[in-house]
């Protein structure tokens, strides 16, 4: 297994331990509200961690080609959430642009 796969495995299981196990271990209480939102800005701060470690190449050498189309899907993907669209909607936009820019191009 390659080390993104680690990386991707490790962030799941952040994300889905600040997502699902910390309001479970509450309770049912309210949560306070700094803990709320830092639950928020967390899932998205993870996904930007990912994004950034599996767009940078092992061999160190980003190619034009493969920063344009990465750039582009995340300006989807910006443009998305900017729209009021949910992350889901704005990674897989990104993902599918990205992923037909490389094709088309290259």
């Amino acid at each position: 297994m390659t080390y993104q796969w680690w990386i991707v495995l490790a962030l799941g299981a952040t994300a889905l331990t600040l997502r699902v196990v910390v309001p479970l271990a509450a309770g049912g209480r309210e949560l306070p509200t700094w803990l709320r939102n830092a639950l928020t800005c967390a899932t998205p701060a993870l996904m930007a961690g990912l994004v950034v470690t599996l767009l940078w190449p092992s061999s160190g050498q980003v190619t034009s080609l493969r920063t344009l189309t990465a750039l582009a899907g995340v300006g989807v993907g910006i443009a998305l959430l900017a729209g009021k669209r949910s992350i889901l909607t704005a990674m897989i936009g990104a993902a599918v642009v990205s992923a037909v820019l490389r094709l088309v191009l290259g």
